[in-house]
């Protein structure tokens, strides 16, 4: 059996929140063994080993945290007072940032000011010249670096109040000349980068206090290595190679590293979807107790594109449950509000619930042989969890969404039978990837993207099924058996993934100028005036733009909605719900492609416990490149190039509907003669305005 490693850092101290680094990456980092991780890379003389200065800055960092706790519950000392100095000596001392300066009055961009704290500077003569400056907030030790706070508002922007985290993000957003950012209170620093949303936090978290507190070398060591000035490329390297050059930051270097994973990963996750519905399609085939399903596929009853959506449906479900289930929406947990009892009760459904229903159990089993039986018993539990989300089951926690789990989606699927290793054969599939040197790396869907999901609607769309219930065979042309996929819904429907970056440019080109008009028109009612836009793809595919879209509309309104300026993450994920149920439209030529766009938009504006009924009407499956705008048009006619046989199409269908076409123009052109020679002598005014327009026409 290949090996394999969890994508969880088995490092407590530390937690990494959102895409800022692939997990497996930076668990190769926080051990030392990623790029540039030598002694020669962090600044080190000759002769010293990290080991050895990672043992000498925990010395010092602990020494400073025990005059730093000593301050902690005394009301006589200044919090912020006492949080800058230690947070300053720490990064200095521990961390070898060589220039930290305080800022005074904040700093500028545009025409609103930022009231950063510090700024950590390259040093003299430093190899990694082109690093910019890391911004620094310092937070006092009693307030949490998501509690808004008015000395964190931004002049000029009209906030009252920020959050230090919000007011990092935001200035690393703003400003060019800033790419890093750390944020501390003394007890918890965090790492983070520009981002391109807010609606979703990337960090990096260190808890300092359990570090140091708990005396934590090891840890410490990770988060040393992680966190050293180095990695920000303010330091010189030492190296006895002139021409040598190093990347201006370490951590950007990390984050290729983990964008090329990710590539290969995703590779594998477009391999492992085809292999997923090859292991269900064959499974549900093949069960002998499935003898219902195979009758209605023989009779037609069940035709096979059916089926194959069915198929498409389940793994939806599946994508979906992983998702929901890693960010920690499902099963539903413990609410602030809740009585003792109430509380207890949710405890112990989500507990029933992990150790004999969650996916994340199946994730594991799937690597164990012995797992793979005939019997059904797992996907039993499946099926009670598909139920459970498609009506309600408070004995597991989970709450009544319909939508995607809906009886009507998978409905020949659900009352099926199917084994265990056909269940373990597609978890295997849909949770595992090859990563370098043959190892199985765990999908991160916690953080899935909308690259990850285009490349599995791109997988998708070439795909070809066939069926064969005599021999109870399932496959794809092309892929289990010899014949050509031309006509595949990638041709015939024209259909192309939108990069990233072309649709980050439609955001600022398209929609920014249209919400700031819309909001500068509506003083009074800037956010319904926003809620009441309507934002629609003609040709939406997985749904790329329209999600990116939903963020950008979702980030104005929850900006709107705060009184002070202070937005805290669950206001931006209510936000988002809001504007995808009343903003966000879509249409597309290919079924696969709504379903998929309506399940990322399900997994973005997915709030615990509302249902997903609310976007069944949003997307819809249609052509935008047939119909009219301008009804003139039809006076021309169709034209003949209308009927051009392209990549997929029937060359005889094609030329007959050409012939025909051309003939009904050659019959129109006479009729209209005809109509002509007969109005001359009918000069009523009707009649004559009439003749005007034939006349009028094109020849």
């Amino acid at each position: 059996m290949k090996s394999f490693r969890t994508t969880a850092l088995n490092l407590p101290s530390l937690r990494l929140e959102g895409s800022l680094f692939l997990p497996d990456i930076l668990e190769k980092a926080a051990l030392g063994q990623g790029r540039l991780q030598t002694e020669a890379d962090y600044g080190l003389p000759k002769g010293l080993k990290l080991r050895d200065e990672a043992s000498r800055a925990f010395q010092i960092a602990s020494a400073q945290w025990r005059t730093f706790a000593a301050l902690l519950d005394r009301t006589d000392f200044n919090p912020q007072r006492a949080s800058t100095q230690f947070i300053s000596e720490l990064l200095r001392d521990a961390f070898a940032y060589p220039a930290l300066a305080a800022v005074g009055g904040g700093v500028p961009v545009g025409d609103r000011i930022y009231p950063i704290t510090h700024l950590a500077h390259a040093a003299p003569g430093a190899l990694a010249a082109g690093a910019k400056p890391v911004a620094i907030v310092i937070a006092p030790h009693n307030q949490g670096l998501d509690d808004s706070d008015p000395r964190f508002a931004v002049q000029g922007s009209g906030a009252k109040r920020k959050s230090p985290f919000q007011l990092a993000q935001e200035f690393l957003n703003a400003s060019p000349g800033h790419e890093w950012a750390l944020v501390s209170n003394g007890r918890i620093l965090r790492l983070l980068r520009d981002a391109a949303t807010l609606t979703r936090p990337s960090y990096l978290e260190v808890d300092l206090q359990d570090l140091l507190a708990g005396q934590r070398f090891v840890e410490f060591g990770s988060a040393w290595r992680l966190l050293h000035a180095s990695r920000a490329g303010l330091l010189g390297v030492a190296t006895d190679e002139p021409a040598r050059t190093a990347p201006a930051v370490v951590w950007a270097s990390w984050q290729q590293a983990g964008q090329e994973e990710g590539t290969r990963v995703r590779e594998g996750l477009r391999r492992g979807v085809t292999d997923a519905l090859f292991a269900l399609g064959q499974g549900f085939l093949q069960h002998p107790a499935n003898e219902a399903l195979r009758q209605k596929l023989q009779a037609g009853d069940l035709k096979r594109e059916d089926y194959f959506a069915q198929l498409l449906r389940l793994v939806y479900r599946f994508i979906f449950l992983f998702t929901v289930e890693e960010r920690g929406l499902v099963p539903t947990a413990a609410q602030p509000g809740d009585d003792d009892a109430t509380a207890q009760a949710r405890r112990a459904a989500a507990q029933l619930y992990a150790d004999g229903y969650a996916m994340a159990r199946l994730r594991d089993l799937a690597l164990r042989r012995r797992a793979h039986t005939r019997f059904d018993d797992l996907w039993q539990a499946v099926r009670i969890v598909f139920r459970g989300l498609g009506l309600g089951q408070p004995r597991l926690g989970l709450p009544a969404l319909g939508g995607l789990f809906a009886a009507s989606q998978c409905a020949d699927l659900d009352s099926a039978a199917l084994t265990n290793a056909a269940l373990l054969g597609t978890m295997k599939s849909l949770r595992w990837a090859s990563a370098a040197g043959g190892a199985l790396a765990p999908i991160d869907y916690r953080n899935m993207g909308t690259e990850e999901l285009g490349s599995v609607y791109e997988s998708l769309l070439e795909l070809v099924p066939e069926v064969d219930v005599h021999a109870r065979q399932f496959g794809f042309v092309g892929l289990t058996s010899v014949g050509s996929t031309a006509g595949n819904e990638r041709k015939t429907s024209g259909s192309y993934y939108t990069p990233d970056s072309l649709v980050q440019e439609l955001i600022r080109s398209a929609l920014d100028p249209v919400i700031e008009d819309r909001v500068a028109k509506h003083p009074a009612q800037p956010t319904e005036a926003l809620l009441a836009l309507r934002v629609v793809d003609p040709a939406c595919g997985s749904g790329h733009f329209l999600l990116a879209a939903a963020r950008r509309l979702a980030e104005r309104v929850a900006a709107l909605r705060s009184a002070d300026g202070a937005v805290a993450p669950q206001a931006y994920r209510h936000a988002l719900r809001e504007v995808v149920a009343r903003c966000i439209f879509g249409v597309d030529r290919n079924p696969m492609a709504i379903e998929l766009a309506r399940t990322a938009l399900w997994i973005e504006g997915f709030e615990e416990g509302r249902p997903l009924g609310f976007l069944d009407h949003h997307l819809q499956c249609g052509d935008a490149l047939l119909g009219l705008t301008d009804l003139k048009a039809l006076e021309h006619g169709i034209a003949k190039d209308a009927y051009k046989a392209l990549s997929g199409d029937d060359k005889a269908a094609c030329r007959d509907l050409a012939k025909r076409n051309t003939a009904g123009l050659k019959q129109l052109g006479k009729d209209l003669k005809g109509l002509q020679q007969g109005l001359r002598f009918n000069p009523q005014p009707a009649a004559l305005e009439a003749l005007r327009a034939i006349e009028a026409m094109p020849a």
